[in-house]
């Protein structure tokens, strides 16, 4: 297939628009928003888009700016003929018209819709149900969208380019080493075919055998649980009624006899409850003179042994005391002796530390000294430098005036002007007539003057060319108009250029470059030497006069500490460097901090010291006012133990006397309990209330008698009811209608898993022939990225029977990356020479032609990257495609392409 030409109404922006494409490269240029990409999508809904078609594709189409439908007609070569397509997408309403020039024959409605699938090589045109889905795809491969020049063909699967005419365009032109054979094609044929009877997409398909079955299974399932549910019901009914029959016969048995017996036993048990009641009454008046006197010896025993317990306690803690008091003196003079130990030690670290302190002194005065000295001399060495900095400063002012005033944004509008100028000489060469002198018999002149054979030139103004003394032709360049403007826009920016280039007194751009950076480093080094420079000489004279006086008074301070210095001299020997200085200072600090915490710490074992003697003092005068406290209270226990002992006795007769109380207690209170128990074994105390209570319960076992002799009834009659339909037969039916049926969707589901199986078999089987198919086109990619990379292979891809070819790599270096894994720019290459090979290996398929779009797809100003894209382009048009280029940037392709539209420049 060959794009010839094409004409649009009323699509978007495009009131009328009449192009015709060159068989080989078309340029079509124009800034953004010119309507570049609309043409391309019109081309593309008019010949895969039905013109009956409603939705966002067409209405995509719609103008805001031109009254009517969008009409869309495309003149293509296919099939060995020339056809004309026209479209006017108006919804339902929509017509479309397909005539062969050569026949004459023409179609309109859905039979030109079926003949243009059938050139174009699809299944079907498609309609507004597949607009979303199916349209993006068709002419994927050959489309290079606004903005998807970088994405990875591959990786949107197979069904975004014609994998099958791919594959069967490798194996017949031999890039595949073995072609599938006609037995292979008729046993995948075969296996499709099973499958699809069975299955869809979506799951398995309706009405078809694997359905029925299904259905058929399911229906019988349904069956079988419908029975066994009547089944349960009536084993649930038998287990009802033989439970009501046994709580019948149990409450007729057992629980209404039990309740007459219990209410004989309770009258007869009255009477005995009333002589227990008087014998417990006496039992207990018996009981509590005996508890009385058996707690009164109990609590007479615990005081005595109270009393001996305390006396013991007294006597081992006076012991202690006592001892404890005889060697108080003792520790006391040792305590005494500690402390003044403490304070000695402690007066001879502080006037250690008062003489650390004042050579500390001695050494800060000698390091401040020292140190200003040298800032001293920094100081007027720094003056000296500063004095000569303002000198360099005003030779580089004086500099700096002598040059013309030249801004970055002044240079940025010659760079703006400049660029204008090439861009309108780029449009004005782009336009320009061609004239080449091929062979002559006779003198041919070029506005007289005189054009030889081979010579050629490029003319974007009216010239005159004759040949010989009689023919004269004056030749206009195309444009028109837009030429002229081109011309006057050529000489306004030129005129321009020169003026501002004269203003600042250079030649060119890149001289006004040389001044504005000649200006930049001049106005660096001032700032460079202002930002080093103080602001006020004067200040730097004043620090050096507050330093001299400073070094004056530190003098002053050193004649004070003359007899600390020569102390440490006789020690050692004062160095003279600032460095050494300040080691020395941070010796004698080190030893005044060690002597500092020494000090603390003897402070602090003082402190300690004089704490523990108060502290023992204390001590002893409280064991010694305790000790007569334990003396008073071991008294006065004795006192009292022999009071109770007169009183009471000793401790054995008054042990004897509470055991024999205890066992008395102990058999009275036995009786009472046995009376007690004998009492509680009549029941109730209340006969009357518990006569009552179980009369109640009679009357409600009545009741619930005559209850369950109706739900038994109830029960009897729902029994006989279900056991008339024979449920266990109805089970049994059910489960051999579920047996079958599971048998039959059982042998057909083994045999679809054995298609499905055999199809996974042979694709792996396929598959395993995936380098023969994806190792040509990869070849092929090679051949249009060679100049990238000129030696051995330049692109590695694989291929699945189920998902396509994938996996698109190219080699930088040594090493194969992975296509997300480089450049912008090199995704770009390398996907428009994939799209490049496919259109290779397809164009036999449709009558040795494909057109290829390229949609802003080539932007980057990078010359290497253009010289590619032109080579990769040209060697494309050599192989028999052809190549629709639209580009924001024609100047860089212009010369390159066979037929250029701007439509930018009046080319609507």
């Amino acid at each position: 297939m060959r794009l010839l030409n094409c004409q649009l109404q009323n699509v978007r922006l495009h009131g009328e628009l009449e192009l015709a494409f060159s068989p080989r490269l078309t340029l079509i240029g124009g800034p953004n928003e010119s309507g570049k990409s609309t043409l391309v999508e019109a081309l593309h809904r008019a010949l895969f888009l039905r013109a009956s078609a409603t939705g966002a594709p067409v209405e995509a189409l719609q103008s805001r700016l031109h009254m009517g439908q969008p009409v869309v007609q495309l003149g293509f070569e296919a099939k060995g003929d020339t056809w004309t397509l026209r479209k006017r997408f108006s919804g339902t309403t929509g017509q479309v018209t397909l005539q062969a020039e050569s026949s004459g024959r023409a179609l309109t409605g859905p039979a030109a819709e079926d003949v243009l699938a059938e050139l174009l090589g699809v299944g079907e045109i498609v309609g507004s149900r597949q607009a979303g889905t199916v349209l993006p795809s068709r002419w994927a491969h050959l489309w290079v969208r606004q903005g998807l020049s970088g994405d990875d063909l591959l990786a949107t699967g197979k069904s975004n380019y014609d994998f099958d005419q791919l594959r069967l365009q490798l194996e017949r032109s031999g890039g595949a080493a073995v072609q599938q054979s006609a037995l292979d094609q008729r046993v995948e044929q075969r296996l499709e075919v099973a499958l699809a009877e069975n299955f869809t997409s979506r799951g398995t398909k309706k009405n078809s055998p694997l359905y029925v079955r299904e259905e058929a299974l399911k229906a019988a399932q349904l069956r079988m649980a419908r029975a066994l549910d009547q089944l349960t019901d009536y084993e649930t009914a038998s287990e009802e009624l033989a439970d009501l029959c046994e709580q019948l016969e149990r409450l007729q048995a057992q629980e209404l006899p039990a309740l007459v017996e219990r209410q004989k036993r309770l009258q007869e048990g009255a009477e005995q409850a009333g002589r227990l009641d008087v014998a417990i009454a006496l039992a207990r008046k018996e009981l509590e003179p005996i508890t009385l006197r058996d707690d009164t010896a109990r609590q007479a025993l615990q005081q005595l042994d109270g009393l001996q317990a305390d006396i013991k306690q007294l006597q081992t803690k006076l012991v202690d005391l006592e001892a404890r008091a005889a060697g108080a003196e003792g520790r006391e003079a040792e305590l005494v002796a500690a402390q003044g130990q403490h304070r000695q030690s402690l007066d001879a670290l502080s006037q250690q530390r008062q003489t650390l302190e004042l050579r500390q002194q001695l050494l800060q005065r000698l390091v401040e000294r020292t140190s200003t000295a040298e800032s001293l001399g920094r100081l007027g060495t720094e003056l000296e430098k500063l004095r000569k900095d303002a000198a360099q400063r005003q030779t580089l002012d004086q500099q700096l005036t002598g040059l013309p005033s030249l801004s970055k944004p002044d240079l940025q509008q010659l760079r703006q002007l400049e660029q204008q100028l090439r861009d309108a000489r780029t449009r004005q060469q782009a336009m320009a007539a061609g004239v080449k002198l091929l062979r002559a018999d006779q003198p041919v002149r070029l506005d007289g003057q005189p054009l030889q054979v081979g010579e050629e030139q490029r003319l974007s103004t009216v010239f005159q060319l004759q040949v010989g003394d009689g023919v004269v032709l004056e030749i206009a360049p195309g444009g028109g108009q837009a030429l002229e403007d081109l011309e006057r826009t050529v000489k306004t920016a030129a005129e321009d250029l020169t003026t501002r280039l004269a203003a600042l007194s250079v030649a060119n751009v890149a001289a006004a470059e040389e001044l504005l950076e000649q200006r930049t480093a001049l106005e660096q080094q001032l700032a460079a030497l202002a930002s080093a420079a103080p602001a006020d000489l004067g200040q730097l004279e004043r620090q050096k006069e507050a330093l001299e006086q400073r070094l004056s008074e530190l003098d002053g301070e050193l004649e004070e500490l003359a007899e600390t210095r020569q102390a440490l001299e006789q020690e050692q020997p004062l160095p003279q460097a600032l460095s050494e200085l300040k080691a020395l200072q941070q010796q004698i600090g080190a030893t005044s901090r060690h002597t500092g915490a020494a000090l603390n710490a003897a402070e602090r074992d003082l402190e300690a010291a004089r704490s523990a003697l108060q502290n023992f003092q204390q001590q002893r005068l409280s064991e010694t006012s305790q000790l007569e406290v334990v003396r008073a209270e071991l008294a006065d226990r004795q006192r009292r133990l022999e009071q109770q002992i007169q009183q009471d006795g000793d401790r054995d007769g008054l042990a004897a006397r509470l055991t024999e109380l205890t066992q008395a207690r102990q058999r009275a209170e036995a009786q009472l309990s046995q009376l007690q128990a004998d009492r509680a074994a009549l029941g109730s105390q209340d006969p009357e209330r518990e006569q009552q209570r179980l009369q109640e319960q009679v009357d409600g076992l009545t009741r619930r008698q005559g209850e369950l002799l109706d739900q038994r009834g109830a029960a009897k009659q729902r029994c006989d009811s279900i056991s008339n339909a024979d449920p266990f037969a109805a089970v049994e039916q059910a489960r051999l209608q579920l047996e079958t049926a599971e048998a039959d969707h059982r042998q057909l589901v083994r045999l679809t898993e054995a298609h499905q199986l055999l199809q996974q078999l042979f694709q792996e089987a396929q598959a395993d022939l995936s380098s023969r198919y994806s190792e040509p086109l990869a070849r092929a990619i090679g051949d249009y990225l060679q100049p990238l990379v000129p030696n051995g292979q330049v692109a590695r891809l694989g291929y699945d029977q189920s998902k396509g070819f994938l996996g698109l790599q190219l080699r930088r270096g040594q090493e194969f990356y992975d296509f997300e894994a480089l450049s912008g720019g090199m995704r770009e290459q390398l996907a428009a020479a994939l799209r490049l090979s496919m259109a290779d290996v397809l164009k036999d398929a449709h009558d040795g032609c494909l057109p290829l779009v390229f949609d802003d797809a080539f932007t980057n100003s990078d010359p290497e990257r253009i010289d590619l894209v032109k080579r990769m382009l040209g060697t494309a048009v050599e192989r028999g495609l052809q190549v629709i280029l639209l580009t924001c940037d024609p100047a860089s392709y212009g010369s390159f392409a066979d037929a250029v539209v701007d439509l930018g420049a009046g080319g609507r």
